[in-house]
């Protein structure tokens, strides 16, 4: 587990080295399993979240499956290491009439992998019921350093539209465009050096057991639907249509996922206990087998 070194907090001020959890664009603990995934460094944050100044400086990261800090990255095909990363990004939120306005962008610099700059945008109705939200996003990425990973090119454009269907049902729609580049990491996919084969980080249309950034270029396709039937009993359920090419030349994947999910918090003695499952199929037109997979999560929250 981590430990920081030293945190200072101070109204709204907070900054923290050592071992810790950090979650930025790209970078964060929200793979699915309990385990956390680690980082050593310096993490600091003006604000809250919606108007925020934050800067990162990472040296080492501890994957979930690991005991040691390393001086490499989920790519663990690359030959070489790394001085990990820095990044800085800010935040704002304006109130326009009924509606509120939130923005971010973020610039991210990985040692000897890649530069990025992530930025997205949302527009809310929050005065009527469904309140509705519109979402787009924008992701550049190019090469730094030796390019461990590869020659990095990749530029991505996403939106997304969500509203409550009634007041504890909740459904998005989600797209993503990787553009095509044929002499780049995977056909223009984005490297994301603490993200890769872990999760798709804020990309608005993702499957749940693949990462976006990790099937090409194309076009992502996804739609969640979630219902908090009571406070303890929470139902789910996502489909995803990845049509994203790895390599030039190639037929894409057309990969299909099916998930069902649910949630139950214990109450009582036993509160602070929740279990979570997942269950899934996903197809794709490369392979003549689904893949099933169910995963089933114990946690208990101090």
């Amino acid at each position: 587990m981590g430990e920081a070194y030293a945190s200072w907090h101070y109204q709204d001020f907070r900054i923290t080295a050592g071992d810790q959890r950090i979650n930025i664009p790209f970078i964060g603990d929200y793979d699915w399993r309990i385990t956390p995934i680690l980082f050593r460094g310096i993490d600091a944050n003006y604000g809250d979240g919606d108007n925020f100044l934050h800067a990162t400086r990472i040296t080492r990261y501890k994957p979930w499956g690991d005991d040691q800090f390393l001086n490499t990255t989920a790519y663990t095909d690359a030959d070489g290491t790394t001085n990990g990363m820095w990044g800085a990004g800010a935040g704002r939120a304006i109130r326009l009439n009924n509606k509120k306005l939130n923005s971010q962008l973020w610039y991210e610099d990985y040692d000897n992998y890649t530069r990025l700059v992530y930025a997205d945008s949302f527009l809310s109705w929050t005065d009527t019921p469904s309140q509705p939200k519109i979402g787009i996003q924008f992701i550049r990425g190019v090469s730094d350093g030796k390019a461990l990973a590869g020659n990095v090119n990749s530029t991505s454009y996403g939106a997304q539209f969500a509203m409550n269907l009634a007041e504890a049902l909740k459904w998005s729609l989600n797209y993503n465009h990787i553009t095509a580049s044929h002499d780049a990491y995977g056909n223009g996919a984005l490297v994301t050096p603490y993200a890769h084969n872990t999760s798709s980080g804020p990309y608005f249309a993702q499957p749940f057991f693949t990462s976006t950034q990790d099937l090409g270029s194309g076009n992502a396709w996804s739609t969640d639907l979630n219902w908090s039937a009571t406070e303890s009993l929470s139902l789910g359920s996502r489909y995803s249509f990845m049509d994203l090419t790895p390599a030039k030349g190639v037929a894409s994947s057309n990969q299909s996922e099916y998930i069902v999910y649910g949630t139950w918090k214990f109450g009582g003695m036993l509160k602070g206990l929740s279990i979570t499952d997942f269950a899934g199929v996903q197809t794709t037109s490369t392979s003549d087998k689904d893949f099933w997979q169910n995963r089933l999560a114990l946690e208990y929250d101090f």
